[in-house]
């Protein structure tokens, strides 16, 4: 399985991961073999990259952090909330407790697990992807802290909904295909009020869920938004959340913005602390996410070519794609001597 740019994929190439569309359902299930009308719909459609096999190659097994089913309830509920919100409703926080529930229970019972995965998302949906991603990834970072259930509980629901207020937001402005000019960045910089006072507004929700939303954009060094806080002025959920909300931007392609590597974005945040992020914060963030998630292709020290097929806390596990072990396999723990130089693709 490797995950490539549409551009890369041919006709004999199928789909190794699903797509969900909006909605939480699946557009297209694994196994469907990508014809050259259905790359050309998913390249109208804003896709950029897909996780993908050829036919008769064998896929193994690896750890995710929430399974399928799990991230498909997720983004529904997601899209759910913004829907409801959007309409000055109030949320269905039953199911988000829910949600929030399934998310706690299948990585707390994975102890090696990381996030290893990059998400495939369009324009269309991309919020709703975002927002899961983002809980997922602060669940990850709060387990890798210590925190206990309960307080996980409240940061991966506030990581889940923190970007609500964008349902306030002119959409005109959120769909441009290029960088925003200052004034509409002022507005989008609104959504951390909306998305408070959204929040604090629902009874049956820890006010720290609205505080997160608040405070994801601040920054350490007091450059950040709305407020301006400085340090530990910032509650720590909105210190994680800045972090995973950061990471995740930064690693999801856009019309007018290059995707990073993991291991880029990574990089930056450590090179950004502790003038932005809280150094701590991004420690356990570096130890929680795969510098190569499953489907890289790379590079490695022997000047042969592989794929990562598996990712743990403890190892890379990689397959062989030339040289004289094509199709072996490998792992790849932090002392051996074969070592990853480059990431293709």
């Amino acid at each position: 399985m490797r995950y490539l740019p549409l551009d890369e994929i041919t006709e004999d190439m199928c789909l190794a991961r699903p797509i969900f569309n909006g909605d939480g359902r699946i557009l297209l299930s694994n196994g469907v073999r990508l014809t050259k009308n259905y790359l050309a719909r998913l390249k109208e459609m804003g896709y950029q990259n897909l996780y993908v096999y050829r036919a008769g190659e064998e896929i193994n097994d690896f750890s995710i952090p929430v399974s399928d089913q799990t991230m498909r309830e997720a983004i529904h509920g997601v899209k759910d909330a913004f829907s409801k919100a959007a309409q000055r409703q109030h949320l269905n926080t039953r199911s988000v407790n829910e949600i929030v529930n399934y998310i706690l229970d299948e990585i707390l019972t994975n102890p090696t697990v990381l996030y290893n995965l990059m998400d495939i998302k369009n324009h269309d949906n991309y919020y709703y992807h975002h927002c899961v991603n983002v809980g997922i990834i602060s669940t990850l970072i709060a387990k890798e802290m210590g925190f206990s259930r309960d307080k996980m509980k409240d940061l991966t629901t506030g990581a889940l909904l923190h970007d609500l207020g964008m349902v306030c937001v002119d959409p005109k402005i959120l769909t441009q295909p290029r960088p925003l000019t200052d004034e509409e960045m002022a507005a989008v910089r609104e959504h951390t009020n909306y998305g408070f006072q959204l929040l604090r507004s629902e009874r049956d929700l820890s006010i720290l869920v609205a505080h997160t939303a608040w405070q994801h954009h601040e920054r350490m060094d007091g450059s950040g938004y709305p407020k301006g806080l400085v340090g530990e002025e910032i509650h720590l959920f909105g210190r994680i959340v800045a972090v995973a909300d950061s990471y995740e931007t930064m690693t999801s392609g856009r019309v007018y913005q290059k995707a990073m590597w993991s291991h880029e974005a990574i990089r930056q945040l450590k090179e950004s602390a502790p003038e932005k992020y809280d150094p701590q914060v991004v420690a356990a963030m570096e130890r929680s996410i795969a510098s190569y998630p499953v489907g890289s292709v790379v590079v490695l020290n022997t000047h042969e070519e592989a794929v990562v097929v598996d990712v743990n806390a403890k190892k890379i596990t990689i397959q062989f794609s030339s040289g004289p072990r094509v199709n072996a396999l490998m792992d790849l723990e932090p002392d051996s001597e074969i070592k990853i130089e480059e990431r293709l693709s």
